[in-house]
């Protein structure tokens, strides 16, 4: 499985403190990402900095630290604001920013650790 971090990257370690992403998407992606966390927990899943079909290089791996779930953007927690790379100072600023300022859409998190790639393909 691949999960890019294109507006992100410089967030993820070392330099930052992402661990966690939400992103907007269908039944089926969420179903996926949940297989792989319930078949194999411990299986590193490629990073890279956009997707690959637009020239996108692998940047490292991630591994699943929990297995994916739903959660409604408003329900965000404060402390996920740090697991987000500290990109807002805010939850609603963190939604306004990224998710057009609707507080209400269904996102799925995803919590990881991240393993930076030195050697770039």
């Amino acid at each position: 499985m691949i999960l890019s971090f294109g507006w992100t990257r410089q967030f993820l370690p070392p330099q930052g403190t992402k661990d966690t992403t939400r992103r907007v998407w269908k039944p089926r992606a969420l179903a996926s990402w949940q297989r792989a966390w319930d078949n194999d927990p411990q299986k590193l899943h490629t990073a890279v900095d956009k997707c690959l079909a637009y020239g996108g290089q692998r940047i490292g791996h991630i591994q699943l630290i929990e297995r994916p779930y739903q959660e409604q953007l408003s329900q965000m927690p404060e402390s996920d604001l740090i697991r987000e790379g500290g990109m807002s100072s805010t939850v609603d600023e963190f939604i306004d920013r990224y998710f057009k300022g609707d507080g209400t859409q269904l996102v799925t998190v995803v919590r990881f650790k991240f393993f930076e790639d030195t050697t770039h393909d």
